[in-house]
């Protein structure tokens, strides 16, 4: 009788990427596949499959007390922790902060939610994504479920366009997935997703240019230009802003997001045939933001014959509308507006880089236009009329007018923009201000984004304070 097989311990903090390492090393000396080499080793640590041994692995690293008892689904222990002042993301060196535990967890499905309430209240940051391979809560509970667990975390404020670190959304984790909601919860997170068969059907003879198609559906049809397209409630019940949210079907004029890859070369013709049967005046309003924010239709050819168009149609491009256009740095539409008469602002001239005529503008412009010439000088980069906007009176530690979740600090460490930096530090910015959407602070932008310059300056700036 030949001696039992001795199973092979774990070391105290395993490594997920070295067992990576030890299957394909196996699968080369023994020529197995790389599949099998995984079962083989899974094996020799006393599991019969791959996906046990890397859970073996994550129950094996020590977890913060709170990070623990998410995992364990012990509600109880949760509450406890929470009141006695433990930090609601977990501590260094946990794999994953206690939301992502809890929802890994494979504790009930009830003690899961709960956990995951009490952590959200408690103000949990659902779009961490400090959990292996860069996984958010929302990638686990999408790939997991069940379907309430994922429409919680929307409903929190997660983000479902958030990337792994390869790349890949919570949609992805669902179509991998295993959940018995499997299906509700693709069809969840597929906001391409259209379910009324009007609409869709009208959406698609507009992306393909059919004009006498979409003449006819709309003839038939008239709700199709004055109703919403409807996505899921929970998506409604989030606080955060979402662009595109339950669209009219004239925005999908603008390819804004991107829909399809190449847009209908009679684009224009298409926006005369749903004007010409009543466009409500805000849709005309926000189709025009759209299309000037729209990089596929200006890499096309048809952002300004589009933008006359909707002039044409009688949209009226507000200052929301600049703000975000100028913010994305799409800078022909304002300048073409400009040329047709549209007045000069003191943001516009901050945005453009327009010192000659920026200082006459800021005398006469409100604290709120002069606050927005700040953020939108930073934004496109413009040291000198920043410079300006602050001699102003503009405060460097308010947050920006467009990509608002983040202060002008921020985004001078994201651009590596030595000399901005050093203008906003000199002028008080503070470093210590988390952004509202990551909760990181500019360095923390540095750093994850490998802006080494940015980095050093503000870095330097900690050691040389008292």
């Amino acid at each position: 009788m030949s001696a039992p097989k001795t199973i092979r311990a774990l070391p105290a903090r395993p490594s997920k990427d070295h067992l990576r390492k030890q299957a394909k090393q196996l699968a080369k000396d023994t020529s197995l596949g790389l599949a099998a080499a995984q079962r083989r080793l899974a094996h020799e640590y006393g599991v019969a499959t791959w996906a046990e041994l890397m859970r073996k692995v994550d129950d094996a690293i020590p977890l913060s007390p709170l990070g623990a008892a998410a995992r364990a689904g012990d509600l109880a222990a949760v509450r406890r922790l929470l009141d006695e002042g433990n930090a609601v993301d977990g501590e260094a060196g946990d794999r994953g902060p206690p939301l992502w535990q809890a929802c890994a967890s494979r504790a009930p499905d009830d003690a899961r939610l709960a956990i995951v309430d009490l952590l959200l209240e408690a103000g949990a940051n659902p779009r961490h994504d400090g959990a292996p391979g860069g996984e958010t809560a929302l990638h686990v509970a999408a790939s997991r479920g069940p379907l309430a667990l994922v429409e919680r975390l929307i409903v929190g404020n997660a983000l479902e366009w958030q990337r792994d670190a390869k790349g890949r959304m919570p949609l992805s984790a669902a179509r991998r997935g295993t959940s018995d909601d499997k299906a509700a919860i693709v069809a969840l997170l597929d906001r391409d997703r259209i379910t009324d068969p009007s609409f869709r059907a009208a959406v698609k003879a507009l992306r393909k240019g059919d004009v006498a198609e979409l003449a006819r559906r709309l003839d038939a049809e008239p709700r199709l230009l004055r109703e919403r397209i409807l996505g899921p409630e929970a998506y409604r019940s989030a606080s955060r802003f979402q662009y595109f949210r339950d669209p009219k079907l004239f925005w999908f004029i603008a390819n804004n997001p991107t829909g399809i890859k190449r847009m209908p070369t009679n684009m224009v013709e298409v926006a005369e045939t749903m004007i010409v049967r009543g466009v409500d005046q805000a849709d005309l309003d926000y189709a025009l933001e759209l299309v000037m924010t729209s990089a596929p239709a200006r890499e096309q050819g048809l952002q300004q014959p589009l933008i006359d168009c909707l002039i044409r149609g009688g949209a009226v491009p507000s200052p929301r509308a600049i703000d975000v256009t100028l913010a994305h740095w799409e800078l022909a539409p304002v300048l073409a507006l400009l040329d047709a008469g549209l007045p000069m602002t003191a943001p516009i001239a901050a945005a453009l880089g327009r010192t000659d005529r920026l200082p006459a503008l800021l005398q006469g412009a409100s604290g709120d236009d002069v606050q927005r010439a700040l953020g939108l000088a930073v934004i496109n980069r413009q040291v000198e009329t920043a410079r300006m906007a602050l001699d102003a009176g503009a405060d460097p530690n308010v947050f920006l007018p467009v990509h608002a979740h983040s202060l002008p600090l921020h985004q001078a460490a994201v651009d590596d923009n030595l000399p901005m930096l050093e203008l906003l530090l000199a002028r008080g910015a503070r470093r210590d201000i988390p952004d509202t959407l990551w909760g990181a602070t500019p360095l923390d932008w540095a750093i994850h984004n490998g802006k080494t310059g940015a980095r050093a300056v503000l870095e330097k700036v900690a050691t040389a304070e008292p």
